[in-house]
Parts: structure tokens; sequence; C-alpha cells
């Protein structure tokens, strides 16, 4: 769990197949105990104190560039450093295979024509296929973890 501060990179966990939340507004004790069961994420030394006299698992994050933090998580979690393209990018849902004929009305022509793998989001009903920007993706995750 995020906190909202903290979206592109829920984006980009979201991107390697990590099960992210990301919390919206205001962080309350309310909220986090919800889901107790998650580590949060957060780059607050403020609520440091907090969780620990809550319970509740957290990562304290620098407030650098979010590749930078990207770098962090994937070492301290030991996330496999692959795009799995498998969760929503906006709404973390798991995405579902799909036909490109079930699509057909909700996707440029072109992407009709020349895209794959379509998949789709039974939450939020964003379209993903595979096309050139795939590319694009993993050359700038190659390129942050890097620098890692």
């Amino acid at each position: 769990m995020l906190e909202a501060d903290l979206h592109r990179l829920a984006q980009w966990l979201r991107l390697l197949g990590q099960d992210v939340l990301l919390l919206k507004g205001p962080i309350n004790k309310a909220e986090v105990i919800k889901h107790y069961d998650r580590v949060f994420i957060t780059t607050s030394k403020k609520l440091e104190g907090h969780f620990k006299a809550w319970g509740i698992s957290y990562l304290l994050l620098p407030k650098d560039e979010w590749k930078a933090q990207l770098c962090l998580i994937v070492k301290h979690f030991r996330i496999e450093p692959a795009l799995k393209l498998n969760r929503c990018y906006h709404c973390n849902s798991e995405l579902n295979p799909v036909d490109r004929e079930e699509v057909k009305d909700r996707i440029p022509p072109a992407v009709y024509i020349f895209g794959q793998d379509f998949t789709l989001c039974p939450n939020c009903g964003k379209v993903y296929w595979k096309g050139s920007h795939h590319d694009a993706l993993r050359q700038t995750l190659k390129e942050i973890l890097a620098c890692c």
C-alpha cells in the first residue's frame, strides 16, 4: 500500500505484476488498519511513529525521484525486475485475456490490425495490448535498473 504521492511508483510496480493499493487522500489510522496485512510504503518520517504504534508493517523510502524508489523496492522485496503486464495500470485489478473481436469497438483501427495479446480490466474497462509501447517500457525499465 502506497501513499497517494507515490502514484507513479505504484503504476510501475503494477507493470511488474505487483498488487499495489494506492491510498487516495490523507493517511488516517482507520484506512491504514483496514489493510493491516499489507506493507505500507511512505516517504513520511512523521508517519513512522504512527505505524509502529499501530502495529503496521512499513517501508520508509527517501524522497528521491521515483526511479530511485523503484530500485529500492525491487531490491528490498526481491521483485523480479521484468514486465508482467498482468495488472491494470490504473486500478490494480488483474487483467483478463480477451480476443481482439471482443474489444474491436473500443480500440483504434490500427491497433485492431497490428496489436497483439489483448487484455481487459474487469473493474475499470481499460483495454491493453502488446504494441510498440512495450519496447519503450522495457527500455525504460532497463535504464532504471542499470542505475540501481
